[in-house]
């Protein structure tokens, strides 16, 4: 209770008394990062509410997405379909270029189909099948992205050690073990975001304050020119302290525009800017008047 009555005090003072940065001047470092930290580690819980809140609307969508998916998963593969693997080379029973499409679930996919199998084709024709996947005779072809870049990446069929056949009572019997798992999955999820949100406001706040106390590193430079011009010599470390809790400000009415979806470039910098001047007119005045 009284580490709290010791942030709310700071937390105030920081906010709406300039003279209380002449105190802030002579700090320890750990003082003033605990005091960001806990700011931010509160502001970070009230992002995990809103989320948790979001979540919630969305959550009991899950179950009807779970089983829409498993109804599409097994309607997926074709009946008349066999497929077989063996010697690195692909063998199919129907004819070909053989496509199957997408589940009708996602909707208009604009002409591209899921997969085209063609075992004369060719690898390098991958483009004009307009599919995600290709299978040719010995190779699966699908796409990749690197460094920004559209590729395709192979999966030749010689990697596989022994032979493989798959038919559509083969593919029913692999997607009903696996039907339980999916049923899981709701309950996953639950876990999964309630450690998340309990979580973040601790990471998040860390690791806002990390990046918060970069960007101060760099406006307390600015701030040092004012402080050199206005001669009240407080030096650099002692700037950078007052930063620390001059940045409450700038924190806050970022936060908010975040929440209402503003977006204003350099808000930040030029806030903190303007109260740390602010700051140091009022200790400068105070010097003057003792």
């Amino acid at each position: 209770m009284k580490k709290l009555n010791t942030f709310w005090n700071t937390f105030q003072r920081s906010l709406l008394d300039p003279s209380y940065y002449k105190e802030l001047a002579k700090v320890s470092f750990w003082f003033s990062f605990k005091y960001l930290f806990f700011l931010l580690a509160c502001l970070s819980l009230i992002k995990s509410v809103q989320l948790g809140i979001s979540f919630s609307t969305f959550r009991k969508n899950i179950p009807s997405f779970v089983t829409v998916g498993m109804k599409e998963m097994k309607a997926i593969y074709p009946k008349e379909l066999e497929l077989r693997i063996s010697n690195g080379k692909l063998y199919t029973n129907v004819q070909e270029p053989y496509t199957i499409e997408f589940p009708k679930a996602l909707g208009d996919m604009e002409g591209k189909h899921l997969a085209v199998i063609d075992t004369k084709g060719s690898a390098d024709n991958y483009p004009k099948y307009n599919a995600i996947f290709l299978a040719t005779r010995q190779a699966l072809v699908f796409p990749d992205s690197q460094n920004g870049r559209e590729s395709t990446q192979l999966y030749y069929f010689s990697e596989l050690k022994r032979s493989l056949y798959i038919d559509y009572a083969q593919y029913t019997k692999i997607v009903k073990e696996i039907e339980p798992f999916a049923k899981k999955v709701p309950q996953f999820i639950d876990r999964f975001v309630a450690i998340g949100l309990l979580i973040l406001p601790l990471l998040g706040g860390l690791f806002w304050a990390q990046s918060t106390l970069f960007g101060i590193v760099f406006l307390t430079l600015i701030v040092l020119v004012i402080d050199k011009i206005m001669k009240t010599n407080y030096g650099y470390k002692s700037l950078f302290l007052m930063g620390i809790h001059g940045a409450t400000w700038s924190i806050l009415f970022t936060f908010l525009m975040e929440m209402t979806n503003i977006k204003l470039g350099f808000v930040f910098n030029a806030i903190f800017i303007a109260w740390m001047t602010f700051v140091l007119v009022k200790n400068r005045e105070i010097k003057l008047v003792v």
